[in-house]
């Protein structure tokens, strides 16, 4: 009986899709890459992984349900921003000149509250966004400039608002935990890595749990053919409104985590420029799979780190070049591997599949000759 289940276990792990293996040894990579690397690279990966976050939250919305969000960083500053405007009122910065938050701003005044806050305010962005733009059925093209544009919009106004967030120079948070604001509360770094690796681990369980859901088909369905979807009866525009606000929660989350792994949030963590970047991260990683989205943020973000690394130490003059080798790379990869790095390794395996299935009824067919 053990040994059944032992061989039934086994042959389930084989026909494991090649992304799926991918997974593990991504998971094995971060449990183990802290006791291989120094303390700088811990602090690198421990941004990397909020970033990775990001990149999910993105391939749930883009991947799975076709809908294209240029402007996703809005949604991950906000919940950068909640924490960090807590933080320098709390503590009392030396640049704020407030007695008092405003009214719709009083959550921030808890570090609890701002926990809290960080995570609902993008929920709230992504429902009204979605309310406004889904049920006037904007999509396609049109969606991914209206979100552009309001990311460009975001950016100014959180410039403009320097009384809060302190303008271009942006707000340091000093203390790296979850939770607390207090100046001496401050994690090891090996014990923040392994805490943000909880929580990736933790979106990376609820985004496979949405997506192998009945609601993770519809928005497939959706992101194939939605009109032949409303024939049947469905309701489009509430699915993607569902979609849009758990990838706001999760967006809000890795903008928690990555100000409180760096220290510090400024008008470009809800800007054009990091909005353009983790859309990168995911089409080079390939979309529609989860694991393109970690794979792609993970390999480009080590592979910007390095170069930069390097271009810096070889002479002050070469130090802006390191993103031209970047783009080129990135250049080959969209055009040699359109479908992403995991979406072509999926392709391949999935016609090794068919190919083999193919000659075994073919074999079964002059047996039986």
């Amino acid at each position: 009986m053990k040994e059944t289940k032992k061989n039934v276990f086994l042959q389930k792990f084989r026909n494991l899709p090649a992304n799926r293996y991918i997974d593990i040894a991504v998971l094995i990579f971060l449990l183990v890459f802290p006791f291989l690397c120094n303390t700088y690279w811990v602090y690198v990966m421990s941004g990397i992984m909020a970033y990775i976050i990001f990149a999910l939250s993105l391939d749930l919305l883009w991947g799975y349900t076709g809908l294209m969000s240029m402007g996703h960083s809005l949604l991950f500053g906000a919940g950068g921003y909640m924490i960090g405007i807590s933080c320098s009122y709390i503590n009392q910065a030396d640049w704020v000149e407030y007695d008092r938050l405003p009214w719709f701003l009083m959550p921030l005044s808890s570090e609890l509250g701002a926990f809290i806050m960080a995570l609902v305010l993008p929920a709230l962005i992504s429902l009204i966004i979605g309310f406004f733009m889904f049920s006037g059925k904007i999509k396609g093209v049109f969606f991914s400039l209206i979100t552009l544009a309001l990311s460009g919009v975001a950016e100014l106004f959180v410039i403009n608002q320097s009384r809060y967030t302190h303008g271009n120079s942006g707000i340091t948070v000093t203390n790296r935990t979850i939770i607390s604001h207090a100046k001496d509360a401050r994690m090891s770094d090996l014990g923040f890595y392994f805490v943000i690796l909880l929580f990736l681990i933790l979106c990376y369980a609820v985004c496979m749990l949405v997506v192998h859901s009945r609601v993770g088909k519809v928005l497939q369905a959706v992101r194939e053919n939605e009109e032949r979807l409303t024939f049947f009866g469905y309701k489009p525009s509430a699915f993607k409104m569902l979609i849009y606000t758990i990838s706001g929660v999760m967006a809000g989350l890795a903008g928690v985590l990555y100000v409180r792994t760096q220290g510090s949030v400024n008008s470009t963590a809800v800007g054009i420029n990091l909005a353009t970047l983790v859309l990168v991260w995911v089409a080079v990683g390939g979309r529609g799979n989860l694991t393109g989205a970690i794979v792609g943020t993970l390999v480009l973000q080590i592979a910007e780190t390095i170069l930069n690394s390097v271009f810096s130490g070889i002479s002050a003059d070469f130090a802006q070049y390191w993103k031209l080798v970047l783009g080129i790379i990135i250049l080959v990869i969209v055009f040699v591997i359109p479908k992403g790095i995991i979406g072509t390794i999926i392709d391949v395996q999935q016609k090794s599949k068919d190919r083999k299935r193919k000659e075994q009824i073919l074999a079964n067919e002059e047996a039986k000759l």
